[in-house]
């Protein structure tokens, strides 16, 4: 059975991984909507490409606020219900889920494309690609952040019943 303390360095490290990479991936897409509302979508796939990066604009707003909320609360208030598994478990996923969604297809759009050879047509090209790469990034975290919550979500029901709900398990 983990320990308190164990969870609670944990849930640091991961919660802590989550946030920096969310607030990465959140400064890269506010500045790539930014730039390409000034200056224009690149010609080929311009709704694609709108849709995709704000989906990523989303999804990193949505982890960052989240993964503040959640870091804050769990380490002042770690014992207490509105920080327990449920809590951390939605947000968490529905971050995961707008992650992969964004990431799979914003990659699917520009796997094929050299940045080398597009010249002027595609401004941005390498920022888009490494929004990419910070994006897949930011889902594998959670992904990973995801296994732990479900982890210790049947150690407290196997140990407690249902009426444990925090994420301690001691």
């Amino acid at each position: 059975m983990p320990s308190e303390r164990a969870i609670k360095i944990s849930h640091s490290v991961l919660f802590g991984l989550t946030l920096l990479v969310s607030i990465i991936a959140l400064i890269i897409s506010a500045v790539l909507v930014a730039h390409y509302n000034k200056d224009g979508y690149p010609p080929v796939h311009t709704g694609a490409y709108t849709a995709r990066i704000r989906i990523l604009l989303v999804a990193s707003v949505w982890t960052t606020v989240f993964g503040i909320i959640l870091t804050i609360g769990f380490q002042l208030m770690g014992t207490h219900i509105a920080f327990g598994i449920l809590p951390h478990l939605i947000p968490i996923t529905i971050g995961f889920i707008l992650y992969l969604i964004g990431s799979a297809s914003l990659t699917a759009l520009v796997d094929k494309i050299d940045c080398g050879k597009s010249g002027d047509t595609f401004s941005r090209c390498g920022v888009v690609k490494g929004l990419v790469v910070i994006s897949w990034i930011d889902t594998i975290i959670l992904l990973i952040t995801l296994v732990f919550l479900i982890t210790l979500a049947f150690v407290a029901r196997g140990r407690y019943g249902v009426h444990k709900s925090t994420l301690y398990a001691d």
